[in-house]
């Protein structure tokens, strides 16, 4: 908590954090001590916690596909009646997993959008952008204090020019994601609904569905809360603006334009020469703090939960391959490049040839025959594959 609450003070104060967090928003992957720092330092901001995090922990006790959608349907819901029913249905399914979810340290307010408050134009549930920060600066962060500071400031001075140079050849007032969402929406809002006016600027939109929707247009709110809680017209707002005669686009938050986007990018970050054009100070070095070797080699990567191996995809072999089929006898259990290995050993292959040999003779077959049979002598390693594969194909 201690260390905590001294690096939350030195955030709030190079943000210039004021009212006490007031209209800031956190989200964490709920470290320990870090929730009574927040408050202790910023005890009027609005706390999140990662709801990708927090459904690791949740399907190592109940693991399954269904046990899973379920908790991310009850952490996407955005208006309380279909949280409560989706966390009705989650009780059906389980009854543990409904008690684990509603437990006082995990109170809903954290991880669902359903008690998101409005406002921030932000319903982001997982904390990717740290993870993904993390991942871009995770070969400087191995290094010494000045080279590791050099890197990232190198880094970062590259990214923002990309970015900035990126913005201006882009074509359009809104962001490319925030254009995505929006023309999903019109596509809904066509297809989907009917807005009715009461004469003002508040809709009545009735879904496909059969279900009703209210829209305030000079609020910009929507009963559904995902424009109040995006900052991007929902289907439902959509379809009341094309009612108004209007464009959607005139509606979407400012933190999605691309003035907006270009202005983040203004401060530049300054280049600076190489350490052999610094001047030499006449204070004393700084010694790296002492460092006791672990033993093993050192980890630069995480460890990661087995979930997110599924999830990764099959790019990598797993130690135990019980699924490897031989291209060349069509046996399972090794590949082409062993397929030697598993052949029968050539002494007594050799032997059995002999034997049948001696066989074939007692039965009285001729006597050039059988000599023609002794010069053959053992089968080649092309002959056994051959017999292998045959062998298969009777087998299947």
């Amino acid at each position: 908590k201690d260390s905590w609450i001294w690096f939350l003070e030195l955030l709030v104060k190079d943000l210039d954090i004021d009212h006490e967090g007031a209209g800031w928003t956190f989200i964490s992957d709920k470290q320990k001590g870090l929730k009574p720092a927040f408050e202790v330092v910023v005890p009027a901001a609005r706390i999140r916690f990662c709801a990708r995090h927090l459904w690791t922990n949740f399907t190592k006790l109940f693991p399954g596909k269904v046990m899973k959608d379920q908790m991310w349907k009850c952490a996407k819901a955005t208006t309380l009646p279909y949280f409560q029913k989706e966390m009705e249905e989650m009780k059906c399914l389980d009854q543990d997993a409904y008690n684990w979810l509603t437990e006082p340290e995990r109170p809903p307010h954290h991880w669902s959008r359903a008690y998101f408050t409005t406002g921030n134009d932000c319903d982001i549930l997982i904390n990717n952008m740290c993870e993904s920060f993390n991942s871009f600066i995770l070969e400087s962060r191995g290094k010494p204090p000045l080279t590791m500071f050099e890197e990232i400031r190198w880094k970062l001075m590259k990214r923002n020019q990309i970015r900035r140079d990126k913005m201006e050849a882009y074509h359009g007032n809104i962001c490319p994601k925030p254009r995505n969402i929006l023309e999903k929406n019109k596509i809904k809002a066509a297809r989907d609904c009917i807005a009715t006016f009461n004469g003002g600027d508040r809709a009545e939109v009735e879904n496909i569905e059969g279900s009703k929707n209210v829209v305030d247009l000079l609020e910009r709110t929507c009963s559904c809360r995902r424009w109040d809680l995006t900052g991007i017209p929902c289907k439902h707002a959509v379809a009341a603006i094309y009612g108004k005669r209007e464009n959607p686009d005139d509606y979407v938050a400012s933190c999605y334009l691309k003035k907006t986007y270009s202005s983040i990018y203004n401060h530049l970050i300054q280049p600076v020469n190489s350490m052999d054009m610094w001047s030499t100070s006449e204070d004393q070095a700084i010694l790296p703090p002492r460092y006791s070797r672990q033993p093993g080699r050192p980890k630069t990567k995480r460890i990661k939960d087995a979930s997110e191996k599924e999830i990764n995809g099959g790019t990598k072999l797993r130690r135990v391959q019980g699924s490897l089929r031989c291209s060349n006898c069509g046996q399972v259990g090794h590949n082409l490049k062993t397929c030697q290995r598993h052949l029968p050993p050539k002494e007594k292959k050799a032997a059995a040839l002999s034997k049948k040999r001696k066989v074939n003779g007692e039965a009285g077959q001729g006597s050039e025959n059988l000599s023609k049979k002794a010069k053959t002598g053992p089968l080649t390693a092309n002959e056994l594959r051959q017999k292998a594969r045959e062998r298969a194909e009777y087998q299947r």
